[in-house]
């Protein structure tokens, strides 16, 4: 069971629906992750959560939105959508499975600051409007804005950010190596 796999058991209550098989894709060398959100790139061992920090849960960066808006970084499979909107799961057609996970501990906030424009298992394109967020709601929650990026299965991979600060949605984030 790959981690998405893990994480789509957590949120939806049915492990067994989620141990079916799947057909999984060797990850391409050099593939590009675009940046799935505007704000400011730092690295994720500066993010405030210690899972995320210590890389548990995988490689990437945090963003600090200045946008509340999430958009598709890859050509892929929405594999999981939190039913609250503040987690996005994508398996792209190369096979890399990421993590967009919108503020921290921000579950707790049951989707009121949330608004899913996409569907669990849908394939999108990248630049395809995913989740949109409000920023200052999220905040006065007293939550945390920070929002990983993270490459979930990223045992024999090289993952290099490709810019750090500001940043656009669909520049170029990251770049894995096999």
């Amino acid at each position: 069971m790959s981690f998405l796999d893990k994480i789509k058991s957590a949120f939806s209550g049915d492990s067994k629906k989620n141990e079916a098989v799947k057909e999984v894709k060797e990850v391409k060398a050099n593939e590009i992750i675009l940046a799935p959100l505007t704000g400011e790139v730092k690295d994720i061992k500066e993010c405030s959560d210690p899972v995320f920090a210590q890389e548990i849960v995988g490689k990437g960066v945090i963003i600090i939105p200045t946008e509340g808006k999430v958009y598709a970084p890859v050509d892929g499979k929405i594999s999981m959508l939190a039913e609250t909107g503040h987690a996005v799961g994508i398996t792209s057609d190369d096979g890399t499975e990421l993590l967009i996970h919108i503020g921290l501990d921000t579950v707790e906030l049951e989707g009121k600051p949330f608004d899913i424009k996409a569907e669990n298992n849908a394939y999108v394109k990248r630049g395809d409007l995913l989740i949109e967020f409000n920023i200052e709601e999220i905040k006065a929650a007293g939550k945390e804005i920070q929002s990983p990026v993270i490459i979930t299965n990223t045992d024999d991979k090289t993952i290099t950010s490709l810019k750090l600060g500001q940043i656009n949605h669909g520049e170029d984030l990251l770049k894995i190596e096999a």
